[in-house]
């Protein structure tokens, strides 16, 4: 009779590490430090998939409200840079949620300019049409460091994997200042009066891979004082996943 020797631990543990080789998509590729945080060697097979852990997007932004007619060019692009934490809650990372650390920069091109009026109460901002000297440059522009939180919803195929992102971000305007250029001398404004330093509001990403559509709408007006012009930031893009 024949009797066949038992398979140690170790000759298990060996068996099932190549069949991971085999079939896990990462353990060749050996991603790197940027790619999963984890050295330069691929995660355990134990632990979930992380991706969109850095993210930037790219979008048309312009304003809603006491518009007052002013136009937004159609080159009015801003852009956003994330690092987040993936958090999945299973295995398999099919729903997860992340958060971490944002800057997003609001680049509003018009034909518009804001004048400071002092009704001898309170001085406030106002949005109208600019009807002097052409101007080259004509830009308005608010800067933010934020917190953005999402969740997470995506397919479990590896390739061609289908993700749906709603979130949320709040944050503080660290700059903000209008800017022109009038034939060789270019200006700048600062210190708009009653400007409103915080933000908040949903955003929605929604693709497949490493490409998505983005979208932001701002809630807080950018003015506090009810005599300045209404006016909300808002963007629609892309948004690119890196790792």
């Amino acid at each position: 009779m024949f009797i066949s020797p038992a398979l140690s631990q170790e000759d298990q543990d060996e068996k099932k590490e190549k069949k991971w080789e085999r079939f896990h998509p990462f353990m060749k590729r050996k991603p790197g430090l940027m790619r999963l945080y984890s050295g330069i060697w691929a995660p355990p097979p134990d632990r979930a998939d992380k991706f969109d852990r850095f993210n930037t997007h790219f979008f048309w932004n312009s304003w809603i409200g006491d518009v007052n007619n002013v136009k937004t060019k159609f080159y009015a692009i801003g852009h956003e840079i994330n690092l987040m934490f993936d958090v999945p809650f299973g295995k398999k990372g099919r729903v997860g949620l992340g958060i971490g650390l944002g800057y997003s920069h609001f680049s509003v091109r018009s034909n518009g300019e804001f004048q400071f009026i002092d009704d001898g109460e309170d001085l406030y901002s106002f949005l109208a049409p600019y009807s002097g000297p052409k101007r080259w440059i004509n830009r308005s522009v608010f800067n933010f460091v934020e917190v953005p939180f999402e969740l997470r919803f995506r397919s479990a195929r590896e390739r061609g994997k289908f993700k749906f992102y709603p979130g949320f971000k709040a944050g503080l305007m660290f700059e903000y200042f209008h800017k022109h250029r009038i034939e060789g001398d270019e200006f700048k404004e600062f210190n708009f009066p009653q400007i409103n330093p915080w933000h908040f509001g949903p955003t929605f990403r929604m693709g497949v891979d490493n490409i998505m559509i983005f979208g932001y709408y701002d809630l807080a007006p950018i003015f506090k004082d009810e005599k300045s012009s209404h006016l909300q930031l808002f963007g629609a893009g892309i948004s690119i996943g890196w790792f």
